[in-house]
């Protein structure tokens, strides 16, 4: 009886997949994961799907202004990696001075780093969160992550980030003609995020018609 527990016991075990996580590092805060809103701050961590993984970032800090201090926030940043197994760590630079972080994110010359827990970089994938003009411009961040997957021809598959702008290649011949290149479903999703919502209406409708 004893064994059979036993063996139960390590099948049970040894079939559960343990998600790694991500540590945010000093004056970091984590706003949205996996198209998800949550709210993680310095010293906090997130638990990561095993596989693909998309984190919007933004940097926060009291900083030195002369004499005084004041409150540097940057705009959101999406990050784009893939979990290998290991627990993680996201960090970005020290700033001491508030004009050197306002210089540096203006001219795109942050460094910002990925590191699993041996303290070896993980490879990502960085762009600013472009945003609509308005009162609110980082009001909904959940849909400003939606409408940047779609323009960018990204989607989750499962635990899998997809980059259709990767998978189906567009060629231009000299005379003119366009050649897709790639499987003919990575070809529909591809112009399926790139359509508007009633483009996407006619075509479900369509798509019912022809079953």
């Amino acid at each position: 009886m004893k064994v059979i527990v036993f063996i139960c016991a390590f099948i049970f075990s040894s079939s559960m997949v343990v998600a790694s996580e991500i540590e945010v590092g000093a004056g970091l805060q984590v706003l949205v994961l996996n198209g998800n809103k949550v709210e993680a701050n310095s010293g906090e961590t997130l638990s990561l799907n095993n596989g693909d993984n998309q984190l919007v970032v933004r940097y926060k800090s009291i900083l030195d202004q002369g004499s005084k201090t004041k409150l540097f926030e940057s705009k959101p940043y999406v990050f784009q990696f893939t979990d290998i197994g290991k627990d993680l760590s996201i960090s970005i630079e020290r700033f001491r001075k508030y004009i050197k972080a306002e210089r540096a994110f203006e001219k795109g010359k942050v460094s910002w780093s990925i590191e699993n827990s041996a303290g070896k970089n993980i490879r990502f994938h960085v762009d600013v969160l472009p945003v609509n003009p308005g009162l609110f411009p980082y009001g909904d961040l959940p849909k400003a992550v939606s409408v940047y997957n779609k323009n960018n021809g990204i989607y989750f598959d499962g635990q899998e980030i997809k980059d259709l702008n990767e998978e189906v290649v567009v060629a231009v011949s000299k005379t003119g003609d366009v050649e897709l290149t790639g499987d003919a479903l990575a070809q529909l999703k591809l112009w399926y995020t790139k359509a508007t919502k009633e483009e996407r209406k006619t075509f479900r409708k369509w798509m019912i018609d022809q079953e």
